[in-house]
């Protein structure tokens, strides 16, 4: 019986029972909320989370049905238990109430622990802003504003309030071959997300262009922005909505071409997050046209984002749930990097990943003015563990 139904029919036994006159004076309007104690657990059988239900806030200890997707689940005691690795989603029925589903991950890769809150009581965590560069080495006005990016970031104050990352998306230049070509969609999609109206998107979305926390955006010309402009829209950025960024704590490890990273969310305010993680490679080698730069550093060699919303697939971030002002919500990215290679076009030199100048980029979004913001970002080492930062 999938929920529809489920519904559906505890719909009719609940008029059948107000028509009978069972419900003197009540009300059958509530709302049936399931949660976990953990949304990450081993795919081994032994391991679990346990499962609460509460109706308008109070708890629920009996005669709760889960399901997942269409079928009824053998839960006793609350604790749920699985062999099967993949993302679950449960709900729960009660009388005649439906919840909305919970997501638990289950995996079969050892969970890496999550790094020690060095404040447990505190919420105000150090913000940074995401910057999103869409670039290529055969662009030449590029080169005019990697320069300017340059400038700024050598400001070491400034360039600890940024986490920048570098999308190669422009097409092969004869002359300026790039290695570092994101030969695939992602990077199209992401272009649509900016906001076309904002007034520093002067002349719409193309390359050079930045996308700032999913929010701001602009485009480059040789004319056009300089970095000390740059340098205040970031701060303008932190200024504005940035009070009540959320912590990210990660645990992240890059052993045998396996990364296994474990992302904790703490949430300042409460809300529904959404996490997603980037694959940076640093130190790639192309001339760029209209710069004298040579190097390239924060280039995205892969993004793990997408997750069905509604009917499309999204490159939002995987879903985290609701978590509560204080609460910490889990998740795993586990990426084998030679299927990562192996999904990308040879001739664009993805399988010349250098492991030792790769690391990551985590981030962190939720829902403001019906639009996906990003909340924080943090640079992350491989084999180093990340606590949260706060101001």
């Amino acid at each position: 019986m999938n929920r529809f139904m489920k519904f559906a029919s505890l719909l009719m036994a609940a008029v059948m029972l107000i028509s009978c006159g069972g419900d003197e004076g009540g009300s059958l309007s509530g709302v049936l909320k399931v949660e976990v104690d953990r949304n990450l657990i081993q795919a081994d059988g032994e391991d679990y989370t346990t499962l609460s239900v509460t109706l308008d806030g109070v708890a629920v200890t009996s005669d709760v049905e889960f399901y997942e997707g269409d079928d009824l689940l053998n839960v006793e005691d609350f604790k749920y238990f699985s062999t099967v690795a993949g993302d679950h989603e449960i709900w729960a029925s009660y009388q005649t109430y439906v919840s909305d589903p919970v997501l638990v991950r289950v995996i079969n890769v050892p969970i890496p622990e999550t790094p020690a809150d060095p404040a447990p009581e505190r919420t105000d965590f150090k913000p940074r802003v995401m910057a999103m560069h869409f670039t290529g080495a055969g662009c030449s006005y590029c080169g005019a504003m990697m320069d300017a990016l340059a400038a700024a970031y050598a400001d070491e104050e400034f360039c600890d309030k940024v986490v920048k990352v570098s999308i190669h998306n422009y097409p092969y230049t004869a002359g300026f071959e790039d290695p570092a070509y994101l030969a695939w969609d992602w990077a199209t999609a992401m272009l649509k997300v900016a906001n076309l109206n904002d007034p520093k998107l002067t002349s719409g979305v193309t390359n050079p262009s930045i996308m700032l926390d999913y929010t701001y955006g602009y485009y480059y010309y040789l004319s056009g922005t300089t970095s000390t402009q740059y340098m205040g829209f970031i701060q303008e950025i932190l200024d504005s909505t940035k009070d009540d960024a959320c912590g990210i704590a990660v645990n992240a490890t890059l052993v045998d071409g396996q990364v296994v990273a474990k992302v904790t969310v703490k949430a300042a305010k409460a809300g529904s997050y959404r996490v997603s993680a980037m694959l940076l490679e640093d130190g790639i080698t192309a001339k760029q046209a209209g710069s004298a730069i040579k190097v390239h550093d924060a280039c995205v060699r892969h993004i793990d984002a997408s997750e069905k919303i509604g009917n499309r697939l999204q490159d939002y971030g995987h879903s985290l749930g609701n978590i509560a002002a204080g609460k910490t919500a889990d998740y795993l990215f586990v990426w084998n990097l030679e299927d990562i290679q192996k999904k990308n076009d040879p001739n664009y030199y993805w399988n010349n990943f250098v492991h030792e100048n790769l690391r990551m980029a985590v981030f962190v979004t939720d829902v403001r003015n019906d639009a996906y913001h990003i909340s924080n970002a943090v640079n992350v080492t491989f084999n180093e563990v990340l606590p949260y930062e706060y101001k």
